[in-house]
């Protein structure tokens, strides 16, 4: 064997310009009089990500450079601050600059810009990114004249002491992701705000305004509520930082454990309206963030893989050459291509809008994550024992990143249940099933028959299981993560197929990946 002298990895790329299938989509995506300028803006952002925030994001996850809480100043008065290190406060603010990182900007645009993001890690950037977001658009569609004036200048100043400081406060330990069994508790002044008491266990990006959940006093409604961490005065709120939480992975960012004691805080839309607020617009974005962060990750474990395998020398040829190595990247490559158009058939559907975007927010967020967790694990193993060294490449940190995005925001069988009740809905289901036969049979019955054979089941299955599903809606369905194990093998297939030859894939090479797919098992 030979030493590798000359490995880099990935660092230092143009993320956007090394990745030819994700700029051919968006070259065909992007409305044509904004195209080029999109297009310019993106690939300087990839040259970033790629550049100087990933040497940022690096330098922040060294030992001794993550966040701390200071609770109390010289003077003994509490002040509860994270001080991050001035590499991680940079990397927010170069990628924060980016006004398309946010709404208003179109989904494609900022979803694309998460994406690249993401080939770094969560990096300490990315889940605040997710958390801004989403409370930008629940400020946008219910908040009060008076909140988005007061709230929403707040949200896009990059010169705060942590850019991007939007965050989400809302599991307790007794509940976890039921968040009907909160126990906080708000009570309403004279004045039309609201007081709330209780304990928030998991908090990340305790930054300058979150939302939460609570019940009012006497009732077991779930309230979203708005919560500044400084009052009007400049005083702080009642909220106190009670410790940072050790997490395995994701440590560029802080997550607390917070107690209420009298806060302040502002209801967003009515109090029965809390739950459907967080579930269709808060965690609705959090989840299309894990789905783009996932596949993000999954993009870079590819690419050091195959870089690390083009600079491995074994016995005088490349260990890419190395039959092994060769079916490990292809492996991957496998996943990540129709994980990739799946992602961004997504983002089409809510940009349209289409009613198959309720089924495809919950089951991409199952499928891509665990794609992604798989996809690193694999890379890795091409690494061999260079790939447990943290000093070596990033994949080691990827691998404690993705795993966390299967968590996040929704376990499989949590958002399989959301996944199930979408097919539920007569719409919706039929959206989805209009994806898996658009334009597909009459142009491939000769060219790739087993995939396509494979799919007619598949579909056919997913028929049945939707029409018993809306039957009987109550019945309990042990198989749920089969199911959209299944509906994710039928929408992978079908983008295949319906791409193939087409713009995106003129070369018919997702033909292959069809084949390959359809013998697999499961994903």
């Amino acid at each position: 064997m030979t030493a590798i002298t000359e490995y880099a990895g990935a660092a230092g790329l143009n993320y956007l310009a090394e990745d030819a299938l994700v700029r051919r989509i968006l070259e065909i995506r992007f409305p044509s009089k904004e195209r080029k300028a999109g297009l310019e803006r993106l690939d300087k952002f990839g040259a970033l990500c790629g550049g100087e925030i990933g040497r940022l994001v690096e330098a922040a996850h060294q030992d001794g450079k993550y966040a701390t809480l200071r609770k109390f100043d010289r003077w003994g008065r509490r002040i509860d601050e994270l001080v991050y290190c001035p590499e991680q406060v940079e990397a927010r603010r170069l990628a924060h600059r980016h006004k398309e990182l946010l709404p208003p900007s179109p989904l494609l645009e900022r979803m694309t810009m998460a994406y690249l993001l993401n080939q770094n890690g969560e990096g300490g950037i990315t889940c605040p990114l997710a958390m801004t977001d989403g409370l930008i658009q629940i400020l946008e569609s219910h908040g009060t004249p008076e909140q988005k004036k007061r709230w929403l200048p707040l949200l896009y100043d990059t010169s705060v002491p942590t850019p991007l400081t939007g965050g989400q406060m809302v599991t307790e330990r007794q509940g976890g992701s039921t968040v009907s069994e909160n126990e906080t508790r708000a009570i309403q002044q004279s004045d039309g705000t609201w007081r709330l008491t209780g304990l928030k266990w998991f908090c990340s990006n305790p930054g300058e305004l979150w939302v939460t959940t609570a019940k009012p006093e006497g009732s077991e409604a779930v309230g979203l509520f708005l919560v500044p961490r400084r009052l009007k005065d400049g005083s702080l709120n009642e909220v106190h930082l009670l410790r940072l939480k050790d997490l395995t992975g994701t440590r560029g960012k802080a997550t607390a454990e917070i107690e209420y004691r009298g806060a302040y805080a502002e209801l967003i839309g009515r109090v029965s309206q809390g739950m459907a607020l967080l579930l269709g617009t808060v965690l609705e974005a959090s989840r299309i963030h894990v789905a783009a962060a996932s596949l993000g990750m999954a993009r870079r474990a590819w690419m050091e893989a195959s870089l690390y395998a083009k600079a491995r020398i074994v016995m005088g040829r490349p260990a890419a050459q190395l039959p092994p190595i060769a079916e490990s990247l292809a492996r991957i490559e496998t996943w990540l291509i129709p994980a990739t158009l799946a992602f961004y058939e997504e983002i089409a559907c809510l940009e349209r809008p289409d009613p198959a975007a309720e089924v495809l927010v919950p089951l991409l967020k199952i499928q891509i994550s665990e794609i992604a967790t798989r996809a690193v694990r694999e890379a890795r193993l091409v690494l061999a024992g260079n790939g447990t060294l943290r000093d070596f490449s990033i994949l080691p940190r990827l691998s404690e990143d993705v795993l966390i995005q299967e968590i996040w925001e929704g376990t499989g069988p949590i958002l399989a249940g959301h996944t199930l009740k979408a097919l539920r809905r007569p719409a919706s289901s039929a959206g989805f099933q209009e994806i898996l036969v658009s334009g597909i049979e009459s142009k491939l019955s000769a060219k790739a028959p087993a995939a396509l054979k494979t799919l007619k089941e598949l579909r056919a299955k997913l028929e049945s299981r939707a029409g018993a599903l809306r039957a009987d809606p109550k019945a309990d369905v042990p198989d749920s993560l089969d199911i959209c194990s299944d509906a994710y093998r039928a929408l992978s297939l079908a983008l295949l197929l319906r791409e193939a030859g087409g713009p995106i894939d003129p070369d018919a090479a997702f033909l292959k990946i069809a084949e390959r797919t359809q013998r697999a098992c499961a994903y």
